[in-house]
C-alpha cells in the first residue's frame, strides 16, 4: 500500500487553507484553483472536495459541484458539510424531491439543524406536502432562536405557514429591530400584515421593498394587491399595468387588474 508523501500532503493542505481564504473573499475562481491544485496532491480527499464543490457552486458550475460533493461522500459517506451542501445545491437547482431526499438524509445525522429544517419546510411547502412542511417548520423554530434578521425572519415564514399570524407578525418585526433595512423581512412582514387584515400597515411596509429593491420577487404583485384591499385602486392598475407590460397575459396579473377596474368609469 503506497504511503501519502507527507510534502505533497502538506502542500496541499496548505493550497486548501488559501482556496478557503479565497472563498471568502468571494473569489471563487482563484478558490477552485486552488482546491484542483490540492486534489492533485491529494486525490480524493473529502474535506477539499466539498470546499470544492461550494467554490464551482458560487461559479454557477452546478454539474461540477454536483461531482464534487458526490465524490466527497463517497469518500466519507458520513461526511455531514457535504451532505449539507448537497441539499442545498439541489435546492438551488430546483431539484425539489432529490433535495428532500438529501436533507432528510442529513438530518437524520443533524436532527438539531434548524436552518436545514427550515429549508426542507420550504421545500416541502412548494411540493404541496402542507403535513409535512408544518412539521419541519415546527421542529425548526426548537433549534433557533431570533438573534440575527435572517433567522428572525425564517422563523416568521415558519409561523406564518402554519397560520400563526400575530407569531408571524411579531417575528418579522424584531428582524427589523434587529436589521432595518432586511428587504426579506420587509417584505414578508407586509404579505402578513395584509392577510391579517391590516392594508394600510402591509402598503406602507410592501412601498419600501419596491423603492428598495424593485426586482424582489412577488414584491410588486404582492403591493398591487395590497392597493387594491385598500381600496387604492389606481395605484392598483398602475401596478398591474406595468406587471402586464413586463409579462403579457399574465392571468393573476389580468385578475387582479380586473379587480382593480371595479370602481374604473368608462
Amino acid at each position: 500500500m503506497n504511503q501519502p508523501n507527507p510534502a505533497e500532503a502538506g502542500e496541499a493542505n496548505y493550497l486548501n487553507v488559501c482556496g478557503f481564504q479565497h472563498l471568502l473573499r468571494g473569489e471563487s475562481a482563484l478558490a477552485a484553483e486552488c482546491f484542483e491544485r490540492a486534489l492533485s496532491l491529494s486525490p480524493g480527499h473529502p474535506v477539499i472536495l466539498n470546499n470544492l464543490g461550494n467554490a464551482l457552486t458560487q461559479l454557477a458550475r452546478f454539474a461540477e459541484a454536483r461531482a464534487a460533493y458526490l465524490k466527497a461522500l463517497e469518500a466519507e459517506p458520513d461526511y455531514l458539510k457535504a451532505q449539507h451542501n448537497l441539499a442545498l445545491l439541489s435546492q438551488l437547482e430546483g431539484r425539489e424531491e432529490e433535495a428532500v431526499t438529501s436533507y432528510r438524509s442529513y438530518l437524520e445525522q443533524a436532527p438539531d439543524d434548524g436552518e436545514a429544517q427550515h429549508n426542507l419546510g420550504l421545500l416541502l411547502m412548494k411540493l404541496g406536502r402542507r403535513d409535512e412542511a408544518a412539521a419541519a417548520f415546527e421542529t425548526a423554530a426548537r433549534h433557533l432562536s431570533p438573534d440575527d434578521a435572517e433567522t428572525a425572519t425564517s422563523l416568521g415564514v415558519g409561523s406564518f405557514f402554519r397560520g400563526e399570524l400575530k407569531q408571524a407578525i411579531e417575528l418579522f418585526e424584531r428582524a427589523l429591530e434587529l436589521d432595518g433595512e432586511h428587504t426579506p423581512a420587509r417584505y414578508h412582514l407586509g404579505v402578513a400584515l395584509l392577510y391579517a387584515g391590516r392594508p394600510a400597515e402591509a402598503v406602507a411596509r410592501l412601498e419600501e421593498v419596491v423603492a428598495a429593491a424593485p426586482d424582489y420577487p412577488q414584491a410588486a404583485s404582492a403591493l398591487g394587491v395590497a392597493y387594491n384591499t385598500a381600496g387604492q385602486h389606481a395605484q392598483a392598475r398602475a401596478v398591474f399595468k406595468q406587471l402586464l407590460h413586463e409579462q403579457p397575459n399574465h392571468p393573476e396579473h389580468l385578475f387582479n387588474l380586473s379587480l382593480s377596474r371595479a370602481d374604473e368609469s368608462a
